[in-house]
């Protein structure tokens, strides 16, 4: 893969996988690389210099994702930042904003959101300022839930309480 060559100052052994017979879902942080060819529902994220992820042809991500380089092969639903770079392969398919130091998209891949270019300080700034909790994980829909829910029960309290 062209990701093992661009680890600077990482042991290249430092491989994390999710095989394509493998779900999960949850907050995913790694180092070095970590390949995904099965689905993973959740925040993904990597702060170490030069980390990379690959997300394989079969693979899936269905939530935000923040690594320094970042290679799509299968499919993304959320929004991606990339500190370093993003590559969109010719079978990538992404639904969600990008965020990105540099871009290469390859004739083929699909990007359905916007495309925004920015300083790595930039971007590590807006993840920063919210990305942090994706509403594609556990955590997110049940923060996004208790928000809808509070006005709705509040509500029927204050109709209870006059009755």
């Amino acid at each position: 893969m062209k990701m093992l060559d661009r680890v600077k100052g990482q042991d290249s052994d430092q491989v994390s996988l999710i095989a394509e017979n493998c779900q999960f879902q949850g907050e995913v942080t790694f180092s070095a690389q970590l390949i995904v060819n099965g689905r993973l529902s959740g925040l993904v994220s990597a702060e170490a210099k030069g980390s990379c992820l690959t997300v394989g042809a079969r693979g899936e991500v269905v939530g935000n994702i923040q690594a320094p380089n970042i290679t799509i092969s299968g499919l993304v639903k959320g929004d991606v930042y990339a500190t370093e770079h993003i590559e969109l392969t010719e079978t990538a398919r992404v639904s969600g904003n990008l965020f990105y130091h540099s871009l290469q998209m390859a004739r083929g891949s699909r990007c359905t959101g916007s495309l925004r270019q920015l300083k790595p300080l930039e971007i590590k700034t807006l993840i920063g300022e919210g990305a942090q909790v994706s509403r594609s994980t556990s955590a997110g829909r049940l923060a996004t839930i208790k928000e809808q829910r509070l006005p709705i029960d509040q509500s029927v309290t204050e109709k209870q309480g006059k009755d």
